[in-house]
Formats: structure tokens, sequence, C-alpha cells
């Protein structure tokens, strides 16, 4: 009898932990929380002890239509820049200058007319520094951006915009390494 009392126990422990999870697990995935995902591509210009790398930058990116303050989004990014040189047949050079940033930003957007905006980010990165073979260090910063885009979308506010964005980074620790990318940008809402 002490067992099943014992055992009794443990079962409503287990519904008073698992019962609350459950509710916020249903709160966040059938809320009306929207999700995009974005992509870009692009020239790049990146330097850190170094004179600039001209080169090709592309990454992606997550958002969520959940302000952090007043019209402002969260935006979380992965951001890789490398020489242009990688990219170019019969390029004999055994390694090639790159770097990596992860970013989070805080995104706010101003529409001139129903399809024309201008959209502007600023956050908070961290910067793995490849820019010598013997160099992999990760440096501390500020992203910035700007882009001027149109949006496809109609009136239910999925689908797709693009646009032209520029893109600056510089870091506070370290070497001090900065990029400075012109991209085109792709961002899709489901």
């Amino acid at each position: 009898m002490i067992i099943l009392l014992h055992q009794n126990w443990k079962i409503k422990l287990k519904i008073k932990i698992l019962l609350p999870l459950l509710l916020l697990f249903n709160t966040v995935i059938f809320s009306q929380i929207q999700f995009s995902a974005g992509t870009f591509i692009g020239a790049s210009s990146f330097s850190s002890t170094s004179p600039s790398v001209g080169g090709f930058a592309t990454g992606f990116f997550i958002e969520t239509d959940t302000p952090l303050f007043e019209e402002v989004y969260p935006r979380f990014g992965f951001t890789f820049m490398k020489d242009i040189n990688a990219i170019i047949p019969n390029n004999r050079n055994p390694y090639y200058p790159s770097m990596l940033t992860i970013s989070f930003e805080g995104v706010t957007s101003q529409y001139f007319d129903s399809k024309i905006f201008l959209e502007e980010s600023v956050g908070i990165m961290t910067l793995n520094d490849r820019t010598f073979v013997d160099k992999n260090s990760w440096e501390y910063g500020i992203s910035l951006s700007f882009l001027a885009g149109y949006d496809w979308r109609n009136f239910n506010l999925k689908g797709l915009k693009t646009g032209i964005a520029v893109d600056y980074g510089i870091t506070f620790t370290g070497s001090l390494p900065t990029y400075l990318n012109f991209v085109l940008q792709f961002h899709y809402t489901f």
C-alpha cells in the first residue's frame, strides 16, 4: 500500500510539471507569431590587421514579428565573407582570408507606399576573424544595416520582400576587424 501511494505521488508531481510546460508550448506553437527567413549575396570588403580584402558575402537570417520595442523586431543572422579569389578558377593560392559573423539585431521598417520601404537594423555581433593562416580569433562589436526594398506581398502579409542593402560591422576587441557588404537580399514571411 505504501509503495502504491509513493508511486501515486510521483505521478502527481510529473503532471504538475508537465501540464504547465504543455500549456506554455501550446501558446508558443499555436500563437499568432509569424516567422520569416531570408538570405543575401553580394560584394564584401573586410579587414583586420591587414589591408582590405575584396570578396563576396553570403548569409541567412531568421526573424519573428514579436516586437522587442515598439516597431522593432528581433533578427538572428549569420554572415560569411571570403576573398573573391577563392571562387576564381585556376587560382592555386593555398589560403583565402575569411570572416564569419553571428549577430542579433533589432529591425524596423518605414513604408513610403504599399510596396516600397526602407529597413534599418542595429545589433550586437561576434565575428570570427580568419584573415591570416595563423589567425582564428573571436571578436565582439556592433553591426548596422540599411536596405531599400520592394514588398511583393499582398494584404495577407505572407510572401517575398527583396531589396538592396548595405551592411557594416565593427568590433571593439582584439585586432578591431571591420567589414562592409553590399548585398541583394531576399526575405520570405511564412
